[in-house]
């Protein structure tokens, strides 16, 4: 019948979306064909189009669908009435649990937006946003000059972002460094940085 989707539909997806992440986070976008792609998930060129019209959709559906999952469980947080810096201190560490609960090289994925169209690329940032502004307001709370600020708050809020997702560069989750000793790491790094930047 028309338009009825097989059970395992989203299972068949996922398999090319999983296979698809390892691919490009290790040799890059451009250099990982449909071919290969169909190859390690043992299935024929067609069957990969079936379920992704071009290489750029799989690319914008994985970052996507991770991006879903990093503003809900980041705005999932509950740090209503905290003090901002226990606040900051939830929300490195979500971050740092995320990154280790997906072992795969994001931040390089990111790289390959250049690809996208720029409607896809305006999606990603709309969901990318939230988490961005939640931080913000953090920062903000810790240090209201900051947020006063307008030629350096966005740029700080970036900073703090960027050393929390690039941990997977040298992160060892079975190493001696817990998550949530590196949260409390990045935590006072970060207090003390907010405290001593000149906003003038």
């Amino acid at each position: 019948m028309v338009g009825v989707r097989a059970k395992d539909h989203e299972d068949k997806k996922r398999l090319i979306l999983d296979t698809a992440s390892g691919l490009f986070a290790r040799q890059g976008f451009a250099k990982t064909s449909i071919s290969e792609l169909s190859s390690a998930c043992s299935a024929s060129k067609a069957w990969i189009y079936h379920y992704f019209p071009t290489k750029e959709d799989i690319l914008f559906t994985l970052l996507r669908d991770f991006l879903v999952v990093v503003r809900a469980r980041l705005e999932a947080i509950d740090i209503e009435g905290l003090a901002p810096e226990v606040s900051l201190h939830k929300f490195i560490l979500e971050c740092l649990r995320i990154y280790d609960d997906y072992r795969i090289n994001y931040p390089i994925l990111f790289n390959e937006m250049t690809v996208l169209t720029s409607e896809q690329q305006e999606q990603l940032r709309a969901i990318e946003d939230a988490p961005v502004k939640l931080l913000t307001a953090i920062v903000a709370k810790i240090r209201p000059e900051i947020a006063q600020a307008a030629a350096i708050g966005t740029p700080i809020t970036f900073l703090i972002y960027g050393a929390i997702n690039w941990t997977y560069t040298w992160y060892n989750p079975d190493g001696k460094l817990k998550l949530e000793r590196l949260a409390d790491l990045v935590r006072d790094f970060v207090l003390g940085g907010i405290q001593t930047v000149d906003v003038g």
